[in-house]
Parts: C-alpha cells; sequence; structure tokens
C-alpha cells in the first residue's frame, strides 16, 4: 500500500498535479503488486495470472467506491 501510494503521488507530481487521480493508482498498481502474489497449484494449473487476479481485485474496489 505504501508503494502505491508514493508511486501514485510521483505520477501526479509528474503530470504538474499535486492530487492523486484514480488513474494514478491504476497506473501504478500492477507494477507495485505483481511480485507480490503467488498463485497456489490449483490456480496454476487453470491458468490464471496474476495480472488477472489483480486487475479482478482493482475492478471490484472501482465498483465499491463508485457506490460511495
Amino acid at each position: 500500500a505504501q508503494t502505491i501510494a508514493l508511486a501514485s503521488k510521483v505520477r501526479a507530481l509528474l503530470d504538474g498535479r499535486y492530487n492523486v487521480s484514480f488513474e494514478d493508482v491504476r497506473r501504478v498498481y500492477l507494477p507495485a503488486l505483481r511480485h507480490r502474489v503467488l498463485l497456489n497449484f490449483e490456480a496454476q494449473a487453470e491458468g490464471i495470472e496474476v495480472d488477472r487476479v489483480l486487475l479482478d481485485i482493482l475492478e471490484k474496489v472501482n465498483e465499491k467506491a463508485d457506490d460511495l
């Protein structure tokens, strides 16, 4: 979470903004978390990819944010 927060701030600053947008978070999300997720044998056998799991989580979070 710290990596995502800091990297998102850097992206915003590089774009000349002081506020972090959801797009900033989206852009750093996969690189920041990809190496931290390990799939179990069943997921590997089914051909599930780490990126797909992370994107599914991001979509769910986005849906919840839209409900607020």
